[in-house]
């Protein structure tokens, strides 16, 4: 039995090294040199040797079980030795040496082979976890299962289509058609500013709800462009950068300065030098009066006077277009924006607001005419915009989510919730920005493919539950600035990319009243969508649904 054994470990043996070297044969040259061929010849003889020794061992311990099981043992090793050709007293030596030779061989073979594999899934291991802690740090806190208080996909469907479906219908054309109208309103402005020394205008861009696919809001929906402004000839705008209080971020003021045309005079003859003319020389130019400081206040421009300026230039441009169409275009009173109100013989109607920009260098940020923030500031500060921004991060989500994503649909009814319950309310803490902002978060943070029209439930209770602990931290960063995780297709400067991340609830830490108000503004949107619910989830609490 015990030589039985030893045979059946050394067949085994053998056997676990045919594998490995199958598995993992080494890695020689074809090249076969007399000294190779001989250790192969060599090896083969030995190999052969030992399988013969083994199996004339194996059938010897046969034939002694069946006639003598007390037969003497070192009887059976002196025939085999004779058989081998080998002397009866040295074989049992060279035998245990040929044994201890192949099982040391077999060990390092075996130890080689546990050592790769090992080190593939210690690799493969480590990789796991990197990748599962990348994913839980890009996946948001509040991404939990389902809250059964929630309501579910059936009534969230039911509720958006009965009152939001029209909000996105034929939104793509109607924003084609507003750029196109607008386009050529500026054509005609740049044909009667053609002779004169006043600021250029680049066709418009448009931005916020609508080109972005979830607006537009208000009644009549309102559609939002930005009209680029370059300096007159002869001119050039320095851009003065500083820290608003009270703003989003920064704010920065427009200096009008002369620039050296002299070059450009003498060789195309196109334009005057204004900072080398005399005004007698200005005025007998055919090219107009210097007129462009009539819209700056000491030397800075100033929002109110090119507003001003700009709504007459539209009005004078629309008498030159009207004919073209057949609805009425109104001008609305605004100190920092051109608004018009588009009214059609159907009785249809649609605003557009009408900001204007300069820009920051060649990037796609603004500095632009505050609009409604306009009221504490002073009208040479022009504030910091990232809408563009936005905009083409929207559309570059849209491209590449999945069809019918639910993302513009999730922001679509807070953003009704939030409206329908707070309409009059002045001073308000809680902002349409501030859910846009959570939604571009999770939106980075989430993979597109879990915004698939069935998850639309668990991603608005995402949303919700990101900005619940923001209004708990006290801390919810802006979108563009100090954000690592931003696509690469997002065309920002790299000083704003890589900038300290600018947190929009910063004045919550220190206004407790203001911090409770935008609580109770959040607990009324949750109230709002308990609305949905269904009766016997009624009785949780705001607080309770959250958590």
């Amino acid at each position: 039995k015990y030589v039985q054994g030893e045979v059946m470990a050394v067949s085994s043996l053998l056997f676990l090294t045919v594998l490995a070297i199958v598995h993992h044969p080494l890695m020689v040259s074809d090249k076969k040199d007399p000294a190779t061929m001989e250790r192969l010849q060599q090896q083969e003889k030995l190999m052969a040797l030992e399988m013969k020794r083994l199996r004339l061992e194996f059938e010897q311990k046969k034939q002694e079980e069946r006639q003598s099981p007390h037969q003497d043992l070192s009887q059976s090793q002196e025939e085999e030795g004779a058989m081998l050709g080998a002397a009866p007293d040295q074989e049992p030596d060279d035998a245990g040496w040929d044994r201890w030779h192949y099982g040391v061989l077999v060990l390092f073979l075996l130890f080689d082979l546990c050592r790769q594999s090992i080190e593939h899934e210690s690799s493969y291991d480590s990789s796991s976890e990197e990748e599962e802690e990348d994913s839980a740090e890009a996946a948001p806190r509040g991404s939990i299962t389902q809250h059964p208080g929630f309501p579910d996909r059936l009534a969230l469907e039911h509720f958006y289509k009965q009152c939001l479906q029209g909000v996105s219908k034929d939104l793509a054309s109607t924003c084609k058609f507003v750029e196109g109208l607008v386009n050529e309103l500026l054509e005609a402005c740049r044909v009667l500013t053609h002779q004169t020394f006043l600021p250029q205008l680049e066709n418009c861009i448009g931005f916020a709800s609508a080109f972005e696919g979830w607006g537009p809001l208000g009644d009549p929906p309102a559609y939002n462009v930005l009209v680029p402004l370059l300096p007159p000839k002869g001119h050039f705008f320095h851009l003065e950068m500083g820290i608003g209080e009270g703003t989003l971020g920064k704010h920065g003021h427009i200096l009008v300065e002369l620039e050296c045309m002299c070059k450009r005079e003498r060789l195309l003859g196109d334009v005057l030098c204004l900072l080398h003319h005399t005004d007698g020389d200005l005025n007998d130019s055919a090219q107009g009066p210097f007129n462009v400081h009539l819209l700056c206040t000491s030397s800075h421009l100033d929002v109110e006077k090119t507003t001003r300026w700009f709504q007459s230039l539209v009005g004078k441009a629309w008498a030159l277009v009207a004919p073209n169409y057949s609805f009425q275009l109104l001008a609305q009173p605004s100190a920092s924006s051109c608004k018009l109100k588009l009214l059609c013989k159907c009785g249809r109607a649609l605003c557009i607001e009408i900001i204007l920009g300069v820009q920051r260098g060649d990037s796609l940020v603004f500095l632009a005419s505050p609009g409604a923030k306009m009221d504490h500031l002073n009208s040479t500060v022009w504030l910091e915009t990232f809408a563009i921004q936005e905009t083409l991060f929207f559309r570059l989500v849209s491209s590449c989510a999945p069809k019918d994503s639910c993302h513009l649909k999730c922001l679509q009814i807070l953003i009704h919730l939030q409206e329908c319950r707070l309409p009059t309310l002045e001073n308000r803490i809680l902002t349409i920005y501030h859910f846009k902002t959570c939604l571009m978060h999770l939106l980075v943070r989430l993979p597109l493919s879990e915004w698939r029209p069935e998850q639309i439930a668990q991603r608005l209770q995402d949303i919700l539950l990101y900005l619940w602990r923001g209004l708990e931290e006290k801390c919810l960063y802006h979108f563009l600035l100090g954000n690592s995780a931003l696509p690469i297709q997002i065309p920002i400067p790299t000083a704003f990319r890589n900038a300290s991340p600018f947190n929009l609830f910063r004045h919550l830490a220190e206004d407790h009243i203001a911090h409770a108000q935008a609580t109770s503004e959040f607990l009324e949107v949750v109230e709002q969508m308990k609305a949905l619910f269904p009766p016997r989830a009624n009785s949780k609490t705001a607080c309770e649904v959250l958590r």
